[in-house]
């Protein structure tokens, strides 16, 4: 315990003086800090007056800071040729076989207008010239460079290409020529272009078609830290050139005709045409201006084409020859089985891996017989015994195959089911199921009394074989027997006359012409039957039953015993000769004038129908008219004597003449007084 408290102050001291050096330490850090603080700021604000000084000026001018350089050379991606734009490799394009022949280079990378390689097959004739400068990035505040064309401001100059606000460009990269250079003047002055956008990057993107799409006007900010020291003050950013075309043959220049013919013996470029140049001359048919032989055009200054013999970057193969069955076809491709082109060595290509088809995956053609199952082979037994378990056509036995196996009865080796040998090879027969020629049906089995009878032949009324929906089949067409024409019993009353009905008026009334048994009466059968008066066993007539079983009676036309005469419907009592209604015969006292009476009935007729004479008729009348006139004559002779004799007197004389005959005098004049004859 003492000894605790001996060690206590001791403590106490070494905390004090650990407390004592964190203040130094920490009033050290803060003068550090001060000074950092005061070199950064001073340090950035060195870095804005450089900035500010150097934009605009061309890149590595005096003063203004330079990337570190890279010296290694682009290589070809691993995956360049594909035909697949693999932008994780660096590929820019892919046209697969036509890289190096179009848009798209041997390595992948995009090419165009400003690219610093000339191209002849894209139509291009130059490369303009090109300047970095130093730019302001708008959006970091950082300093970053972008690329301007420049051109010639007299003479012959390389156009540049046109450029929009996005990058994209067209046109350029073709000779023009300005008016002629002053000839004081030993070069002409090269400025930017004013004619087209600045350009920020020699690179482009392209499309998964290799089409170039622009010149990539988005430049990556550069920081201080990427730049080289300041360039020496000794760097000039003034750029001279000779001035080709101008007919003087100046440094640097093999020839100059002051002329802008490219193809005649001093080029655009004031060179000696050589293949090799990039100048399509006139026995030349392309010109690279590279001494790379198996690209697009070789160092022959020959477009590489297939079958040349040299194995160009997108050939697999070039045997120097037009034989497409060989190791190498005309594609100068490797012949690929499972492609679906037949080439090379292949006997037959059909795009797919299925070996068991008509083309093997070995695009070779299946042979029969070499012990191998390939191709659509059922078996391969490896002989030519065509009756064994495996046909000499590769194929198991089978019906229809051609061959006549165990079991079979015939193989014709066709799929036509109804000629002689069936589809299930057997010989043709009735009941087969097979409708062969001369059948009608055929339905496979030894029914008769189905839709198919045992003959082949199709179920029909009148065949003799009663079918089902059939109630009576006697083997005829005649409908007026026990069984019609349509195998149905008749039915009385159905209005058909079918069967050995004799009616069938349709209905059940039994007392009309045709009874409900559909046979007409028998009359005589002595059996009152529908339509029949009366039947007495006997077709005579007279008996009170007629011969039609119709009750006699006077009016029927017949006549019957007690009757004198029946004319049927002629009877009358009014006509004269006929029989009478009460059929008898036309009597005297019948009120009928008939022809063998003068009359019959009435006052002027005798009992015995004879006319009454006149004086017998009126007999009474005339006597007593008799006596009424003899007495008015006699009245008349006393009144009038004197006049009559006169009238005599004169009468005698006059009328008489030679005299007159009783004879001649009427009767009825006789009785007159007047008168007088000789």
């Amino acid at each position: 315990m003492i000894e605790g408290m001996r060690h206590r102050p001791k403590c106490g001291r070494i905390v004090r003086n650990m407390k004592r050096n964190t203040n130094v330490l920490a009033v050290l850090l803060c003068a550090v800090g001060l000074v950092a603080l005061m070199s950064a700021l001073r340090t950035d604000s060195q870095a804005q007056d450089l900035t500010d000084e150097c934009i605009g000026l061309p890149y590595g001018s005096p003063g203004c800071p330079t990337r570190s350089s890279s010296s290694s050379a682009q290589s070809k991606p691993p995956h360049c040729g594909d035909n697949f734009v693999q932008s994780g490799e660096g590929e820019q394009c892919d046209l697969g076989r036509f890289n190096g022949l179009s848009s798209c280079s041997l390595l992948c990378t995009a090419l165009f207008c400003g690219d610093n390689i000339i191209t002849p097959y894209l139509g291009e004739e130059c490369e303009p010239s090109m300047q970095e400068v130093y730019v302001l990035d708008s959006k970091t505040n950082l300093l970053t460079t972008k690329i301007q064309y420049l051109e010639n401001s007299c003479g012959r100059t390389c156009a540049v290409p046109t450029c929009d606000d996005q990058g994209l460009c067209e046109g350029g990269c073709q000779w023009k020529f300005k008016p002629p250079c002053p000839s004081s003047s030993s070069a002409a002055a090269v400025v930017p272009s004013e004619s087209s956008s600045p350009v920020e990057s020699v690179s482009s993107s392209v499309s998964s078609d290799s089409s170039v799409s622009g010149v990539d006007t988005t430049s990556s900010s550069i920081s201080s830290e990427e730049f080289h020291p300041a360039a020496s003050s000794s760097s000039s950013s003034a750029l001279t050139a000779p001035i080709c075309g101008n007919g003087v043959v100046e440094t640097g220049e093999e020839c100059d005709d002051g002329n802008g013919v490219n193809e005649d013996s001093c080029s655009h470029a004031c060179t000696r045409p050589r293949c090799g140049d990039a100048i399509v001359q006139e026995n030349e048919e392309c010109d690279d201006g590279n001494r790379v032989n198996d690209d697009a055009c070789s160092n022959t200054c020959k477009s590489a084409r297939c079958g040349d013999g040299v194995v160009q970057v997108t050939e697999e193969c070039d045997d120097d020859n037009h034989s497409n069955i060989d190791d190498c076809p005309n594609d100068c491709e490797l012949s690929v089985c499972g492609d679906a082109v037949m080439e090379g060595r292949e006997q037959c290509d059909d795009g797919n891996f299925n070996n068991w088809d008509p083309c093997p995956n070995n695009c070779r053609l299946p042979v029969c017989g070499n012990g191998i199952r390939e191709g659509t082979e059922e078996c391969d037994d490896g002989n030519r015994s065509d009756i064994d378990t495996c046909s000499n056509s590769c194929t198991l036995p089978l019906c229809g195959d051609g061959v006549t196996q165990r079991g079979e009865e015939c193989d014709d080796g066709n799929q036509v089911n109804d000629d002689a040998c069936t589809n299930g090879c057997q010989k043709a027969r009735c009941g087969d199921a097979v409708v062969q020629a001369g059948e009608e049906c055929d339905d496979g089995n030894r029914l008769n009394d189905d839709t198919c009878n045992n003959s082949c032949q199709k179920a029909r009324c009148g065949d003799g074989v009663m079918q089902p929906g059939e109630e009576c089949d006697d083997g005829n067409r005649n409908s007026f027997d026990d069984c019609p024409s349509s195998c149905k019993l008749p039915i009385c009353g159905d209005g058909l006359v079918e069967g050995k009905e004799q009616c069938d008026d349709g209905n059940q009334m039994n007392n009309d012409d045709c009874p409900n048994t559909c046979r007409y009466p028998t009359c005589g059968n002595k059996v009152l039957e529908a339509g029949e008066r009366c039947d007495d066993g006997n077709t005579e007539d007279g008996d009170g039953c007629s011969a039609d079983c119709r009750l006699e009676k006077c009016g029927d036309g017949v006549l019957q015993t007690g009757e004198e005469c029946d004319d049927g419907v002629s009877n009358s009592d009014t006509l004269p000769n006929a029989c009478r209604v009460a059929c008898s015969k036309p009597f005297c006292g019948d009120h009928v004038v008939d022809s063998s009476e003068e009359c019959d009935g009435g006052n002027n007729c005798t009992e015995e129908c004879l006319r009454i004479p006149f004086i017998e008729r009126y007999a009474a009348a005339l006597s007593s008219v008799g006596i009424a006139v003899t007495v008015l004559l006699m009245v008349a002779g006393v009144l009038f004597r004197r006049r009559l004799v006169h009238l005599l007197s004169f009468s005698q004389k006059t009328s008489l003449g030679a005299g007159v005959s009783l004879d001649d005098i009427p009767l009825d004049e006789l009785e007159m007084p007047w008168h007088k004859w000789k």
